[in-house]
């Protein structure tokens, strides 16, 4: 039983003092820029929020000037994503956490408008 534990201790020893040495290892490299996947899913939100925009504006759930507002904030937001992208390095992590920032207060804005009351939705 003694053997067993003390094995178990030394492996446990061992695992201790090789995890911090492996955890800086990994942190030293510093990420400078999000590769064309990450920015092709940005811009996917970023076409999904237009598309629900133009659903929710025919089914007049939102109003012409809240859909009008909305939609002009995505473009805004698409042609951002666009120009930081175009420079040649790619995004680096403060532009993309921006754009997603903006992406997630533009989600919350439509959510926002689409419960505020007015619900002219057409009943056939």
């Amino acid at each position: 039983m003694r053997k067993v534990l003390f094995s178990l201790a030394a492996a446990a020893s061992v695992l201790a003092v090789s995890t911090p040495a492996a955890a800086q290892y990994q942190h030293a490299r510093p990420v400078y820029s999000y590769n064309y996947q990450s920015v092709r899913a940005l811009q996917g939100r970023i076409n999904q929020i237009q598309r629900n925009l133009q659903q929710l504006a025919r089914y007049r759930v939102i109003t012409r000037a809240e859909y009008n507002n909305r939609q002009e904030d995505a473009r805004q937001i698409e042609r951002k994503l666009r120009r930081d992208f175009r420079d040649g390095r790619g995004l680096n992590g403060r532009e993309f956490v921006r754009t997603e920032q903006r992406i997630d207060r533009l989600e919350r804005a439509i959510a926002r408008d689409m419960r505020d009351g007015r619900h002219y939705r057409y009943r056939w």
